[in-house]
């Protein structure tokens, strides 16, 4: 698929507009308007929690592989941006859970991504049992940044994509992006953790599934047994890197949510989390 989408934009970027052309450029926004790139994935025994079900930090890594694989795809992968000094980073994420996804199931997770914005790119990602049956809907927000210049990017420096023939499907009508903030005397300290090299990626710093670990650890075993998690928002504020000490607050919300807020050791905002949660069995 990869080589073919290849061959059609540099048949566009190479020709002039004739008749074949314009067939051409119309099968190609035809292509583009429905893609989705598609992986299968079985739930291991390393990749669920004391529930026998797939962590939610676990979902997060399967949404980071097929994004990236779909980017190797489309011709804006690793191999694209690593030469050039830019790196994809996530921003925000939102997630709603319909059934859970069960230790040994296996799941087919797709992806798209939609048109960009100025310098936000969306990407879309759907989990399916075997029967075609939603698990889990997700979407989430990146930014391309240069790393020798230390300053986003703008969409348009992307040089080999029509943005205009993007599928425009999302999944969420509305999504809050942002998450109400608190400060430390407002919420309850839960977890208190300091950075290890075994939470980085390649972009030197903690990698964006990790902070749903941190988060999550806000809750016991106890109360996690009682109730399921129904929603799952997450915003990245600030890398955080090795030798930070991070200190997680959670604070119950007026509508039965909950806040996790992520400060590092300078009490800046690293991590803002907001869930839902479900009385187990309903």
């Amino acid at each position: 698929m990869r080589e073919i989408t290849h061959k059609i934009w540099n048949f566009l970027e190479n020709f002039h507009l004739t008749t074949i052309d314009i067939f051409f450029k119309k099968v190609y926004t035809v292509f583009m308007a429905i893609y989705e790139h598609k992986k299968q994935f079985t739930i291991k025994y390393c990749d669920s929690d004391f529930r026998d079900e797939m962590k939610t930090s676990v979902g997060l890594a399967l949404m980071e592989e097929v994004a990236c694989s779909s980017a190797d795809e489309l011709g804006f992968g690793y191999a694209y941006v690593k030469p050039r000094g830019y790196a994809f980073m996530v921003t925000n994420i939102c997630c709603e859970f319909f059934s859970p996804v069960r230790l040994g199931d296996t799941v087919t997770l797709k992806t798209w991504p939609t048109p960009p914005s100025r310098v936000i790119f969306g990407r879309e990602y759907q989990f399916l049992s075997t029967e075609g049956e939603p698990l889990i809907n997700a979407t989430s927000r990146w930014c391309l940044y240069d790393l020798n210049e230390g300053k986003l990017l703008q969409s348009k420096v992307i040089d080999n994509q029509d943005y205009s023939a993007y599928n425009t499907t999302k999944l969420f009508e509305d999504v809050k992006w942002k998450i109400p903030t608190f400060s430390q005397d407002e919420g309850e300290l839960r977890f208190t953790m300091t950075v290890a090299n075994s939470e980085y990626d390649h972009n030197m710093h903690v990698n964006n599934t990790r902070y749903a670990d941190y988060c999550l650890n806000c809750f016991s075993v106890q109360e996690l047994s009682a109730m399921r998690l129904r929603r799952f928002s997450i915003t990245y504020v600030k890398q955080c890197k090795e030798g930070d000490t991070l200190r997680f607050y959670r604070k119950k919300t007026e509508d039965g949510g909950y806040l996790v807020q992520g400060f590092n050791q300078n009490g800046e905002t690293v991590v803002q989390s907001m869930m839902y949660f479900v009385v187990d069995g309903q």
